[in-house]
């Protein structure tokens, strides 16, 4: 049965990908915390921005304003909003692949506290550039204007220990089109850097054109490989992932789909190196 569910939404996933727009984003917090001032009790705030792929866009721009984060700790359990030292920035996220980031904040923070949300308040230039080069610009959900929140990321900050937080945005459920306007949803997941297994793997030929999915019951994540056909997952859960190695329809090469199992923390590189796709004549 569940076989069967997986080649189904294999086929529905397939269709739909080169059919509509599919943008994959992600954003990574990395946040370097341990400080109640610039001391030697402090600790190193980061934040980077990385992995971005799209089948039919050029460029996603993303206008980033303020980055603030839901703090407690144990004389405030109620917890407090902290504005992080960010003065805002636009972003290109289709140039960020397979683990590439750009930091966009580095600072002293204070130690002992746990985070528990996140928020990003976006700016008003937000926008896709699609293969016509025609810049389009993307509107703010009514719901987001006040900002995106994370929630339960639960990460405890430890004096002199540089802990990270990587904020996920998965852009294929965050555009959408309505009545020939496109929107802008963050639809976003939260995680402490060292949580989770990673997965990586090489493709080929590149002249396939292929694309890189991975499934485990509802959550679904893709890529594109970089030039040497390698592709990067990172923050899953242990347990069975479908991995799908997708070509472009017309390139006239076979798809290829297997099951792997991870370990809770498990960095698997997949074999061979590189996993060739299949041929088939026209």
């Amino acid at each position: 049965m569940y076989f069967c569910q997986s080649i189904n939404r294999y086929n529905r996933m397939k269709s739909n990908f080169y059919t509509y727009y599919l943008i994959i984003l992600t954003i990574i917090l990395f946040t370097g915390c341990n400080i109640e001032d610039v001391s030697e009790n402090a600790a190193r705030l980061r934040i980077k921005l990385t992995d971005a792929t799209s089948l039919t866009l050029k460029e996603l721009h993303v206008d980033i304003n303020e980055i603030s984060v839901f703090a407690t700790d144990s004389t405030n359990i109620e917890g407090e909003w902290i504005t992080l030292d960010y003065s805002g920035g636009e972003y290109n996220l289709l140039t960020l692949l397979n683990g590439k980031t750009v930091q966009l904040v580095d600072q002293y923070f204070p130690s002992y506290k746990k985070i528990e949300k996140i928020k990003i308040i976006l700016g008003n230039n937000n926008r896709i550039v699609t293969i016509t080069d025609a810049p389009v610009p993307l509107q703010l959900s009514p719901e987001i204007i006040d900002g995106v929140v994370i929630e339960n990321i639960n990460a405890d900050l430890a004096t002199n220990v540089i802990s990270s937080i990587i904020i996920d945005i998965n852009a294929a459920l965050s555009i959408r089109e309505i009545n020939g306007n496109w929107f802008l949803r963050p639809s976003a997941r939260a995680f402490p850097e060292t949580y989770g297994a990673s997965i990586k793997g090489y493709v080929a030929p590149i002249e396939a054109n292929p694309y890189v999915a991975i499934i485990q019951e509802t959550d679904t994540f893709f890529t594109f490989p970089d030039p040497d056909g390698m592709f990067y997952f990172f923050g899953l859960n242990e347990g069975a992932w479908d991995i799908y190695l997708i070509a472009n329809p017309e390139s006239n090469y076979r798809d290829t789909v297997f099951t792997d199992t991870l370990s809770y923390g498990q960095k698997l590189e997949l074999t061979p190196r590189p996993i060739r796709l299949v041929f088939d004549a026209p």
